[in-house]
């Protein structure tokens, strides 16, 4: 666990990032999509994000030029792609210079699509749901096993203080560059609770 990356997502709140800063995390991300409840533009002040390294710009079938824009406004040189984005699009995206995440979607084998492309540096695996993530479910970890991976992905999709040992589940791990939490360490939706995050970290130290 020690290699892992950890991305904790969803954040919206200045003195929230702040408190989660001490921690060894990896990647904070930002999402811009407006059906989320974690919708980073429905706050008055993000200006404080602009000057965050490592952070990750999360989008759902949004205007590539928006995507552009945005990427400008707040200085994002990763982009996470978490609706169904074509392939052009996401060339489109890393012409410009941008670090590709790109989601897949999973509630079954069938689910998944080998991706060789590129155009995308990572993968995320996340929970199939209607809302695009934040659902706080998991799918079997045990397809990992059963697939044939050929890039570097984040695990996503209720990740949680409960699972943590479901981990060791994965029997190749050299492909496991990140974890992405979410919905399970919030007190609420864009809020994370710090108590949770300190127990995560002593935990895989």
């Amino acid at each position: 666990m020690r290699n892992i990356k950890i991305k904790v997502c969803g954040i919206t709140d200045k003195k929230n990032y702040n408190d989660l800063k001490k921690y060894p995390i990896s990647y904070f991300g930002f999402i811009f999509y407006d059906k989320s409840p974690r919708y980073i533009l429905n706050k008055k002040n993000i200006s404080f994000i602009k000057n965050i390294p490592n952070k990750v710009g999360v989008f759902v079938d949004e205007d590539h030029e928006k995507v552009l824009s945005i990427a400008n406004k707040y200085n994002f040189s990763i982009i996470q792609l978490h609706g169904n984005e074509s392939e052009n699009y996401c060339k489109i995206l890393r012409s410009k210079g941008l670090c590709i995440i790109k989601s897949q979607l999973i509630r079954k084998k069938t689910d998944f699509k080998e991706t060789k492309s590129k155009n995308i540096d990572f993968n995320l695996f996340d929970y199939k749901s209607k809302d695009f993530g934040g659902s706080g479910k998991s799918f079997n970890w045990n397809i990992l096993n059963t697939i044939s991976l050929k890039k570097k992905y984040f695990l996503s999709g209720g990740v949680s203080m409960n699972n943590l040992n479901d981990l060791n589940k994965i029997k190749d791990k050299n492909y496991l560059y990140g974890l992405d939490l979410n919905s399970k360490f919030e007190k609420y939706p864009g809020y994370k609770d710090i108590k949770l995050i300190d127990k995560f970290f002593n935990i895989i130290r």
